[in-house]
């Protein structure tokens, strides 16, 4: 069994924001802060979504078979 690849979407958005603020093109140094902002909101999505089932979850100990 092959291991799926980990991508790393909470350093994705300070990488950005220190990107955009390297570069020399106006353009690209503004979608380098849209990329970083979106990424922040996805996390932040993900987060809440997680904690939403954590919280409100049915799972009481019954095992579930796939």
């Amino acid at each position: 069994m092959s291991v799926p690849p980990t991508y790393y979407l909470h350093e994705l958005g300070p990488q950005a924001q220190a990107m955009s603020r390297n570069c020399g093109n106006d353009r690209m140094a503004m979608i380098l802060q849209y990329v970083a902002i979106g990424s922040m909101v996805v996390m932040a999505g993900l987060a809440v979504t997680q904690a939403w089932k954590d919280a409100f979850s049915n799972d009481r100990g019954q095992g579930r078979s796939r």
